[in-house]
């Protein structure tokens, strides 16, 4: 298991673009009937509105891992903060001091026991991840959808959206995804993806604030020194 598995933001999977795409989803009972493809379309250009006009958005995260042959799964916390249209931080309370800070094309990543090393957002294949997630948080599209089907339900307060990858997909992608969106505010709260090894990947999002004022010292570069590294 590699060192750095508490910092599992950095996974591929999570932050593949499908993954941000599937929104929403909940429990595995699916009781409640699907949307019609009318009403699902509906939803997601009213998601995708929403997220134009966010300004600023902040929340705390728990990441949960389990893999095969781990004996426990690994939980990271930590708290997101972004502001239109290009700037994102992620601080880690556990691991405590880890940090990711975009700044337009400048992506500065920070973790234990190592510098503070500086990357291109978009040269680096370090920097794929968050141009997802920002990608989300700008309401923009991804192009992987013709790869899974989907599944739109409403259950309760929430809206859940399964999607499945078809059969003929890229195995590395992962093989479900299962969110869960507020169905009041639009908000994604839970993410439940199946790793294609047989782990299971799931996030939840609390303290949810959109177009709140945010310190611009959060998003100031960074002065400790860095390691320019592009790959």
């Amino acid at each position: 298991m590699p060192g750095n598995v508490h910092l599992t933001f950095w996974h591929p999977l999570f932050w593949h673009p499908l993954f941000w795409i599937a929104l929403l989803a909940g429990s595995t009972a699916l009781a409640a009937p699907p949307l019609s493809t009318e009403d699902a379309r509906a939803l997601r250009a009213r998601f995708q509105t929403r997220q134009r006009e966010t300004l600023t958005w902040s929340a705390t995260f728990v990441q949960t891992l389990t893999l095969p042959g781990l004996r426990d799964p690994v939980v990271s916390q930590g708290t997101l903060a972004y502001r239109a249209p290009d700037r994102l931080r992620l601080d880690f309370t556990k691991p405590a001091g880890e940090l990711v800070l975009v700044l337009g094309d400048r992506l500065f990543i920070q973790k234990t026991g190592a510098r503070l090393a500086e990357k291109s957002l978009r040269e680096d294949s370090a920097g794929k991840p968050f141009l997802s997630l920002l990608g989300l948080l700008r309401g923009q599209p991804a192009d992987e959808e013709s790869d899974y089907t989907q599944e739109v339900r409403r259950e309760e307060d929430h809206y859940a959206v399964v999607l499945t990858r078809n059969a003929d997909a890229p195995t590395q992608m992962p093989a479900r995804i299962a969110n869960r969106i507020a169905a009041d505010t639009l908000e994604v709260r839970e993410v439940v993806v199946d790793l294609p090894s047989g782990g299971v990947l799931s996030y939840r999002f609390d303290a949810i604030t959109r177009n709140a004022p945010l310190d611009p010292a959060r998003f100031a570069v960074p002065t400790d020194p860095t390691s320019r590294e592009l790959r």
